[in-house]
């Protein structure tokens, strides 16, 4: 059998929730993948039709008239595959945003650069809890399409809302402090605001100082998918 990748158990999960059709597996690219595994969302239509051709997927066509299209639901070899794939050890936490990279640098370029970038951030984060809280209305109405799997669903909410929470309060925060800048470079000013900050932080610290520079956790050493 091909080797199934972690986009191929993301194209399966979804399918294993209801039939599907590669046209609205498509349109839940926004909706699902993009959040979730980013990887996927470009490689839906090829994944779905390797899946089919694996026996993981079973596709019947539909038709409306003279116009067809093919739905795909998940096969009991499917099924077994994501059963298989839940007891194995998970990819490494990481977070796909480009936003930091470019705060690393922020010296390199101007107020106005990063200002902007913030501020994107900001308004899209806004945007999202907009759409969270149309996703949280669609269940409080029983309209949405994963109606039946509530239970779970509100924890994956819960995720995601409490994220966009995060990072739009930590966009609000970081605007205000860069704001009150003169320039991009460093001083001694703004490296003692910097390291009060760092000690304010809610995270347990050792109960002795470090002599050495500490090493990334173990967990992150996994093999990534």
């Amino acid at each position: 059998m091909d080797r199934l990748t972690t986009t191929s158990y993301a194209v399966l999960a979804q399918v294993a929730v209801r039939p599907w059709s590669s046209y609205e597996l498509a349109q839940q690219r926004v909706r699902y993948f993009r959040y979730v595994w980013p990887r996927a969302e470009s490689a839906i239509y090829g994944e779905v039709k390797r899946l089919s051709s694996m026996g993981l997927l079973e596709g019947i066509k539909e038709y409306t008239g003279k116009r067809s299209r093919t739905v795909y639901s998940i096969t009991e070899a499917g099924k077994e595959a994501l059963r298989e794939w839940l007891g194995t050890p998970i990819s490494p936490f990481s977070m796909d945003f480009e936003a930091m990279l470019r705060l690393f640098v922020v010296p390199l370029g101007t107020k106005d650069d990063i200002m902007g970038t913030l501020k994107q951030v900001r308004a899209d984060t806004h945007e999202m809890l907009e759409f969270a809280g149309k996703v949280k209305q669609e269940f409080i109405d029983g309209i949405n399409v994963t109606q039946d799997q509530v239970y779970i669903r509100a924890l994956v909410v819960d995720f995601f809302i409490s994220l966009l929470n995060t990072v739009e309060a930590w966009a609000e925060r970081t605007l205000a402090e860069i704001e009150t800048w003169d320039d991009l470079l460093p001083s001694e000013e703004k490296n003692t605001r910097g390291l009060e900050k760092i000690r304010q932080l809610s995270v347990a610290t050792p109960d002795e100082s470090l002599k050495h520079i500490a090493n990334p956790p173990k967990s992150q050493m996994r093999t990534r998918s």
